[in-house]
């Protein structure tokens, strides 16, 4: 399941509140340490138990970021989950050549659920091989990870891990690329043609975050149910018993989702989830934005199993547009009036504008397979073309080797990218010219 390649190895040390210095209100024996991956739709965890001298060693794959866990058997749920990992801002273990951290004497806070290693910052990046700057935005971007920190999100008593139980949750991100600010026209196609979205300045290109969507997925076997009523168009429904609640560790209210969506059926796992339209209003924002964690339950109705994330942390929408948010840009050149090759470069925001995102960020957040553009050309929606992206180099320019088609002809065009924090990302694709349209 994990083919290893780096060596993580430590004690775990005491076990006190890092505030009042005293023993914590219920007790706690560190069984195991577990390391999650948060690889879109396919989490990848691998596990220790502890030595009777409290040492502990777990291996890794280079390249992915990893949730660390400090882990409870005897407990039930999330309560398994004592403490993760966290060094200054950096919430994941990130080694990106094979090798060797030594975390040292770990020490155990279950009340702010932190593992802090003995190893210093600056020893711990350096061994993980991080550029420092590198290393700061992976902090930057690196909370949505913590929401694989529960090791026993079926709630049966038993680590998922152990019982070779597969659970996960993804959340697709999607936005509409606007000009000069939220309140801008949708740029279109034309934008894109032999020209590259404004960077910056009074027409920069910015993006609105208009629908996002936390999908649960658990194996079919376990559960095949259709939980989604999507006969009714303007209001999808849950079914057959199904539940979604979310709490928030403040005890505030989260905003509620406006819908419910299912993501295509037939293969091994299954998934439904819950939608927040965030552009058509205003104060809606996702469940962990506020500052505090939130818990995202999903009863699968027919079977009586609830499963749970905790520690979910995302951004608001005006951090996301304001600062770390990559996206693709691409210009498609045109010879004849066809298109004949493509030209990309990976951006990230900052200060309101968009700046060159280094191989570095890159290399830490995106997934191996970059990004992809789909195009779909008249006269049917289902003439779709698609060219890949690569993530190395972060620019560079493609020939068009598929169908030759016109940007006249273009009735959708979207771009997409999985990051390795879970991630599904929309960002970067445009609207059609005005007045161009498919049928089915």
């Amino acid at each position: 399941m994990n083919p290893g390649g780096f060596t993580i190895t430590g004690t775990v040390g005491s076990m006190k509140s890092a505030r009042t210095a005293a023993a914590p209100t219920t007790p706690h024996t560190i069984t195991h340490v577990m390391a999650v991956q948060p690889i879109s739709a396919s989490p990848i965890r691998t596990i220790a138990e502890i030595g009777a001298d409290g040492s502990f060693t777990l291996d890794v794959t280079p390249g992915q970021p990893y949730v660390f866990v400090f882990v409870d058997a005897n407990a039930v749920g999330a309560d398994m989950a004592v403490a993760m990992f966290r060094s200054e801002t950096l919430d994941t273990v990130s080694p990106q050549l094979a090798g060797h951290l030594d975390m040292g004497n770990v020490t155990i806070d279950p009340t702010t659920q932190t593992a802090t290693p003995g190893t210093d910052y600056d020893t711990v990046i350096s061994e993980l091989g991080l550029d420092p700057a590198a290393a700061e935005y992976l902090g930057s971007v690196d909370d949505l990870s913590l929401r694989y920190a529960n090791p026993d999100i079926d709630g049966d008593g038993m680590i998922d891990l152990v019982e070779n139980h597969q659970f996960g949750i993804d959340f697709h991100v999607r936005s509409n690329m606007r000009r000069g600010s939220a309140m801008g026209e949708n740029f279109t196609v034309a934008d894109m043609t032999d020209q590259f979205f404004p960077d910056a300045g009074v027409d920069v290109a910015t993006p609105v975050f208009n629908l996002t969507s936390a999908y649960v997925m658990y194996p079919s076997a376990m559960d095949a149910t259709t939980y989604v009523d999507q006969s009714n168009p303007t209001m999808s429904i849950l079914t057959h018993g199904a539940v979604y609640t979310v709490t928030v560790a403040d005890g505030s209210t989260a905003g509620a989702n406006t819908s419910f969506s299912g993501m295509p059926s037939g293969g091994p796992m299954s998934s439904w989830g819950a939608d927040y339209d965030l552009e058509h209003n205003a104060a809606l924002e996702l469940p962990g934005s506020g500052g505090s964690p939130a818990t995202l339950a999903f009863t699968l109705g027919s079977i009586g199993t609830t499963l749970t994330f905790t520690n979910v942390v995302t951004r608001t929408k005006a951090s996301l547009v304001a600062e770390g948010t990559i996206s693709i840009f691409a210009k498609m050149n045109t010879t004849a009036g066809m298109v004949t090759s493509v030209d990309y470069k990976w951006m990230k925001t900052q200060a309101g504008q968009w700046v060159p995102a280094t191989a570095d960020e890159i290399a830490v957040t995106i997934g191996s397979d970059g990004g992809f553009m789909g195009v779909h050309v008249q006269p049917s929606y289902a003439n779709q073309l698609e060219l890949k992206i690569p993530a190395d180099p972060t620019t560079g320019s493609l020939p068009w080797t598929s169908t030759p088609f016109a940007p006249g002809a273009v009735c959708g065009l979207a771009i997409s990218f999985d990051d390795k924090l879970g991630l599904r990302h929309f960002i970067g694709g445009a609207d059609p010219n005005p007045g161009v349209t498919c049928g089915p």
